[in-house]
C-alpha cells in the first residue's frame, strides 16, 4: 500500500514539472498479443484508463531494452524479441512533448506476476473490441500490431 501512494504521489509531481517546463518524454508501449487479442493494464497512479504496459525509457536505453525491463517489472514475463511498430510524437494531456517507440510481442504461455504497487489490473481484450476508457493513441499503437 505505501509503494502504491508513492507511485501516485511521484505521478503526481511528475505531471506538474511536465506542465511547467514542457519536456521531451521518451517512453515505449508495448502491444502483447495473444491470438486477437491484446493485454492493456490500469495503472494504480496516473490517468486510469487501459493502456498499453510500458514506461519511460532510461538515459541511453534502447526501445527493446525498456520494454524487456518493464514487463519484468510489471507483469513478472521476460520477453527477449520484439517487432518494432515505429514511433509516435504528440503533445500530451500535460503539455509534455512524448516520443514513444511502440513494440509488439507475443504473449507467452507464463504465469502473470503482477506488480500490485504499479498495476490495478489487466485485462485481454479482443483486436476489435477495445475498451472505451483507453489512454490516448492506444488504438492507434494496437491497429499498428495488427498491420492496419
Amino acid at each position: 500500500m505505501i509503494r502504491r501512494s508513492a507511485y501516485r504521489v511521484a505521478a503526481r509531481l511528475l505531471a506538474a514539472y511536465r506542465y511547467v517546463r514542457r519536456p521531451t518524454v521518451h517512453g515505449v508501449r508495448c502491444v502483447l498479443v495473444r491470438g486477437r487479442e491484446v493485454l492493456l493494464v490500469r495503472h494504480t497512479y496516473g490517468d486510469r484508463g487501459w493502456a498499453l504496459p510500458g514506461g519511460l525509457m532510461r538515459r541511453g536505453e534502447a526501445p527493446e531494452v525498456t520494454a524487456r525491463r518493464e514487463m519484468r517489472e510489471e507483469l513478472g514475463l521476460d520477453i527477449a524479441t520484439w517487432r518494432a511498430l515505429g514511433h509516435l510524437r504528440y503533445i500530451g494531456t500535460e503539455r509534455a512533448r512524448h516520443v514513444l517507440a511502440c513494440l509488439a510481442a507475443s504473449a507467452p504461455a507464463d504465469e502473470l506476476d503482477l506488480n500490485a504497487a504499479e498495476i490495478h489490473e489487466i485485462a485481454w481484450f479482443p483486436r476489435d473490441a477495445l475498451p472505451e476508457d483507453m489512454l490516448e493513441r492506444t488504438d492507434e499503437i494496437v491497429a499498428r500490431a495488427f498491420g492496419k
